[in-house]
């Protein structure tokens, strides 16, 4: 999903194929297995997209996405929480790297004052995955987390709601952030919408109200690009 959630708390994994095990086979041939950001095997769902789906450009996989995923936002939120008590920063439904896994990636700021990465079967609400982060800005950022948190008053759930309500479809991310231009502490909440188009929605994390929504640039220039034909 394509929208500021991504860019701000959960951006898209960008992840390297590594040859992880060697093994011969009546003398000759290689098994690989794909690693994830943290150089681990990248976790397997239970839903499986093929190469071709994972190729499309940005709004045609939401589409194929949103239409393979049997996980809604909340209930992969909900299933992050448990595994490790918290507060949800971000969500996002996404491909697990190269494998073709259909996941849910939520960030949560544990009770344990640390950032988590779980990973979420899409096909079945499973946790397949979690760890904390542990890069050089850890600890910048798990101070930049705690103030977002402590400027929300809306909550994920809210504010999914009332993107919605603005926009009618499906919540693809949710990332709580701070307005580059204002400062103040937002939810930026992507929608597929029944239109068959992405949607970003920002609503204010200190009241729930919606102050904007766009249609996704690769939906513009679809748009323009068919008025031209």
């Amino acid at each position: 999903m394509k929208a500021t959630a991504k860019r701000t708390l959960t951006p898209r994994a960008i992840v390297l194929g590594t040859a992880a095990a060697i093994a011969l086979i009546g003398g000759t041939g290689a098994a690989s297995a794909f690693a994830d950001d943290d150089g681990g095997p990248a976790p397997k769902s239970s839903v499986q997209l093929t190469q071709n789906e994972r190729h499309l450009d940005d709004t045609a996989q939401d589409r194929t996405e949103v239409k393979a995923d049997k996980v809604s936002y909340d209930q992969a939120t909900a299933a992050a929480l448990k595994a490790v008590p918290g507060t949800a920063t971000s969500a996002e439904l996404d491909t697990a790297d190269r494998n073709g896994s259909l996941i849910w990636e939520v960030d949560v700021f544990g009770k344990d004052h640390k950032s988590h990465d779980v990973t979420v079967d899409a096909g079945n609400g499973k946790v397949l995955n979690q760890h904390t982060d542990r890069d050089d800005d850890a600890a910048e950022d798990a101070r930049e987390t705690q103030a977002l948190i402590k400027g929300d008053k809306t909550g994920y759930t809210k504010a999914a709601d009332q993107a919605l309500n603005a926009v009618p479809g499906t919540v693809t991310s949710f990332g709580l952030d701070d307005d580059d231009r204002t400062g103040a502490t937002v939810y930026e909440v992507d929608v597929l919408g029944k239109d068959h188009k992405s949607h970003e929605v920002t609503v204010d994390a200190a009241n729930g109200k919606v102050l904007n929504q766009h249609v996704d640039a690769d939906d513009d220039q679809n748009d323009n690009d068919g008025d031209d034909d």
